[in-house]
């Protein structure tokens, strides 16, 4: 009993110590990040606001308690840092002042979860990054996607949902014209509009089809099955929605 409790002894002692000192410096470390990078942080959260982005709110959440899981690893393990952080950590921040220069909040955004993946792998070391991988690739979902890329989406599942949209309402025998996003029903006319992309389903099904395949104990190719599904399901479910109310 003795032997068993001068062990759980020196698990709390190296707990303590990592918290204390590593965990502080992190700490300082991302208070400074927020100072450094606060604009793009305000424009983040205010695009979390919309259907499309609410979610995002969870993610830092989730990250946590997957980190929160693997305590007791983490805290048996000495970790002896990586240079390649570091390395990364100044890239992020080129693309920071990058970012600054040409007053593009999606660079700024991008860097800063460049300098945090920097900053992790500095601090755990490659060998050690397993633990800290996923909850840092989680981030990536927090950030809203470019203009230009949500636009170019946006009108193609729009288009893609009213012609399935239309099958789903011939299924019940009747007679539809679709013309562009417009489902022309004779006495009614439907215009399938940028409300109805889809991408509000879209961006929370992808990220909780990731964090589903992560905990799903099987083979890495069904894990990307998983993650891949989450398309499908929400054109479907969009379309769906959509004949449903056509018919």
């Amino acid at each position: 009993m003795s032997i068993q409790t001068q062990s759980n002894n020196n698990i709390q002692q190296e707990a303590y110590k990592f918290s204390v000192t590593y965990f502080v410096l992190l700490a300082a470390a991302f208070a400074f990040l927020y100072f450094l990078f606060e604009d793009g942080i305000i424009h983040a959260v205010q695009k979390w606001d919309t259907p499309e982005y609410s979610h995002a709110y969870l993610i830092p959440v989730i990250s946590l308690f997957i980190i929160w899981q693997k305590n007791n690893f983490i805290i048996k393990e000495k970790f002896p840092g990586s240079w390649l952080g570091t390395l990364i950590v100044i890239m992020g921040l080129f693309f920071w002042l990058l970012g600054e220069m040409s007053t593009l909040y999606v660079i700024i955004k991008y860097a800063l979860l460049v300098v945090i993946f920097g900053l992790v792998l500095s601090f755990s070391g490659i060998k050690h990054m397993s633990f800290y991988f996923v909850p840092v690739a989680l981030l990536f979902f927090t950030i809203p996607l470019p203009n230009f890329i949500y636009s170019n989406l946006s009108s193609y599942l729009q288009l893609i949902s009213s012609i399935i949209g239309v099958e789903v309402i011939r299924l019940f025998g009747i007679s539809v014209y679709l013309e562009g996003n417009v489902i022309d029903l004779g006495n009614y006319k439907l215009q399938v509009v940028e409300a109805c992309n889809g991408l509000r389903y879209l961006f929370p099904l992808v990220t909780l089809g990731v964090i589903a395949a992560y905990f799903y104990q099987d083979s890495f190719w069904k894990k990307c099955v998983v993650v891949a599904s989450t398309l499908p399901i929400t054109i479907l479910m969009n379309s769906i929605r959509i004949g449903v109310i056509g018919v």
